[in-house]
């Protein structure tokens, strides 16, 4: 019987700057497939902000409280209240959850 022998071939870099740019094309590639992949895949996508209430903040008031006594008020305690949260602070442009008594909110209807 006839043995097939294999050479080990270590591959050699040539052109170390040929082998940069198809890294950097590769991971550019890499990179931007995946932006464009989860671009659309939002799970806390903000309610529909449509219609705007606006409501002033009371002393002893949190986002918290205002978020739940909005989903008793119009969604029936269907919605998260942490979605009602990040929508609202969205549309107040808050970025953080303080927030100061005569403040003027808008919150989503």
């Amino acid at each position: 019987m006839r043995q097939i022998r294999r050479k080990n071939r270590k591959m050699k870099i040539v052109s170390k700057t040929r082998f940069a740019m198809s890294m950097t094309l590769i991971l550019v590639f890499i990179l931007s497939t995946s932006m464009i992949a989860f671009a659309n895949f939002d799970s806390d996508a903000p309610l529909q902000a449509e219609p705007q209430h606006n409501y002033t903040v009371q002393a002893g008031d949190t986002l918290w409280s205002i978020a739940a006594n909005f989903n008793r008020t119009h969604y029936n305690q269907e919605k998260d209240v942490r979605k009602i949260i990040y929508t609202i602070r969205k549309m107040n442009d808050l970025e953080g959850n303080t927030i100061y008594t005569g403040q003027e909110l808008s919150l989503p209807i």
